[in-house]
């Protein structure tokens, strides 16, 4: 029965959708379950999945196709979502209520799901909660995969609350993603001293991932860190503003692994670490490099590393804590091989220490890493994970921001306050209409970059279509990011431009990158050649 009245709802929300036009958009407005009308949310159990199935030919009609959900409404999802074909494209309805929140439902099998999202193409998320705290006490594994090789994929003002994995996981290889004002709290299984609890998690299904950017983000009580790399080659991480505080994994808090652009600045990270060395293992068989709060870990000719301008302190309650049990007195701020690749001269700008009052945040969680260092074989730990009531607050109700007497307030670039901007209103309006060098990559000049053929013996043709006029390299380098081909620089106006290049003659059989760089980002693919002399 409540399958038939799930169905009916459905047909009824599609039969009877908002459609608006601004541009070509069309609008598709889905209620979900109002807790403030009563009711039982196993009725609506997968109501926004059996709606946008259930959508195709309106889809096709019209690929800019926008589903808007109903703040205050949650939406119980038991059933994956694949977007294969389309461009997926989900935002809150306009107002200052709740955020619209995706909940843990049902399988057809009466089994909770594990995953909410698993993207096929391109995604744009818009002001929506992910809740990934399941009524059997379990956590979903993950909120959204993406796996549609060479998508785009665009997150912005998006919460991941109690995720077991990591709220955004890469599984695809050429991906450009960019989050923006995105919260991940609760992230990973508290009852865990290592692994898990991310805002985004590189596996080694990306080999490669052309673009990266986190701005105006936080992560807070996270099993793990901010960004967790296991092996993708990474062309651009842009990682600007953001307040990380209470992780307590030791692999670290920002893991740039491989990569060839890359920048961390102007951001906050407080008791990140939280657990020292780790007490299940042998701290002396852990990589240096990677129990430090930024890491990389190769370094090589031809990288461009920019790591300025980060807090980066300890609450001397989680020192005391190190001091009863670990030989480590703190981690390394960033680590020894990250020193090398931004070069000697500029060490002394990539981090300082003042230790903040923030304005409403979870307490530290030393009695969590006391228990745990007190025996590392419990299984039973104290319930200090930041889940509301005292000494903890949900993630619409964090305030991470801090006076303006302190120095953090204008330590960063174009005198704005370190850590997430979302925090000083006024301070973000200033930026926003005024960004210090910003080169986020969310409105990106550049529509459309093709190569072909690929692979190729000779000829090679590139397609570039520029939104607007901007100076444009393209280049080609070989494996350790050294430029071996110009193809050109220039200023190009905005519209369709096409090129032919002869590689027969200047490269070699294998493997190179080819990028092209516009005033707001820098977009790669890999190509292969084939001939070559």
């Amino acid at each position: 029965m409540k399958r038939i009245f799930t169905f009916f709802l459905t047909c009824l929300f599609l039969s009877t959708c908002f459609f608006s036009s601004y541009g070509q958009a069309r609008v598709v407005v889905l209620p979900g379950w109002d807790p403030m009308t009563g009711g039982n949310p196993d009725d609506f159990n997968n109501i926004f999945f059996d709606a946008v199935i259930a959508d195709s030919t309106g889809r096709m009609e019209n690929p800019n196709t926008i589903y808007e959900l109903k703040r205050g409404h949650l939406y119980p999802q038991g059933n994956i979502l694949k977007n294969f074909g389309y461009h997926l494209h989900i935002r809150a309805e306009e107002g200052d209520g709740p955020l619209p929140q995706f909940i843990p439902g049902k399988k057809s099998d009466g089994s909770y799901g594990n995953d909410y999202m698993r993207t096929e193409d391109d995604m744009t998320l818009e002001n929506i909660s992910f809740n990934a705290f399941r009524p059997d006490g379990a956590y979903l594994n993950r909120c959204v995969e993406i796996h549609a090789a060479g998508s785009r994929t665009v997150i912005d003002g998006c919460i991941f609350y109690g995720d077991r994995g990591a709220g955004i996981t890469l599984k695809a290889d050429s991906l450009r993603v960019f989050i923006k004002n995105v919260t991940v709290g609760n992230a990973g299984h508290r009852k865990s001293t290592g692994g898990n609890g991310r805002l985004v998690d590189l596996r080694p299904q990306a080999p490669y991932v052309d673009t990266l950017v986190i701005e105006n983000s936080t992560v807070y009580n996270a099993s793990d860190r901010v960004v967790r790399n296991m092996g993708s080659i990474v062309n651009y991480l842009y990682i600007d503003h953001i307040t990380a505080f209470n992780t307590k994994g030791w692999h670290g808090g920002v893991q740039l692994g491989y990569v060839r652009n890359a920048t961390v600045k102007n951001s906050l990270f407080a008791n990140v670490i939280s657990m020292g060395h780790n007490p299940r293992i042998n701290e002396q068989t852990q990589p240096e490099k990677h129990f430090a709060v930024i890491t990389i870990d190769t370094v090589f000719d031809g990288q461009s590393i920019v790591v300025r301008n980060n807090n980066i302190y300890y609450d001397q309650i989680i020192i005391d804590v190190w001091a009863k049990y670990d030989s480590v007195s703190a981690p390394y701020s960033v680590a020894p091989t990250l020193e090398i690749a931004v070069g000697s001269g500029n060490v002394d700008n990539m981090f300082f220490e003042e230790v903040l009052v923030l304005n409403q945040v979870c307490d530290p969680i030393s009695d969590y890493v006391d228990a745990v260092y007190a025996n590392p074989a419990a299984t039973e730990f104290p319930e200090n994970w930041c889940v509301g009531g005292a000494g903890g607050f949900f993630p619409n109700q964090i305030d991470a921001g801090y006076a303006d007497t302190y120095d953090s307030y204008t330590a960063a670039d174009g005198d704005y306050p370190v850590g997430n901007l979302n925090y000083f209103p006024d301070k973000k309006a200033e930026w926003e209409a005024n960004p210090p060098n910003s080169v986020s990559s969310i409105d990106m000049t550049l529509n459309e970059f093709s190569i072909y053929p690929n692979p190729t013996t000779s000829e090679l043709n590139i397609k570039i279509d520029l939104q607007n006029s901007s100076k444009v390299n393209i280049s080609i380098m070989d494996m350790s990011g050294r430029v071996v081909s110009t193809v050109l620089q220039n200023e190009l106006s905005a519209g369709t431009h096409v090129y032919s290049h002869d590689v027969s003659t200047q490269l070699s059989k294998g493997m190179y990158f080819i990028t092209v760089q516009t005033e707001q980002g820098i977009t790669t693919q890999k190509l292969f050649v084939e001939g070559g002399f």
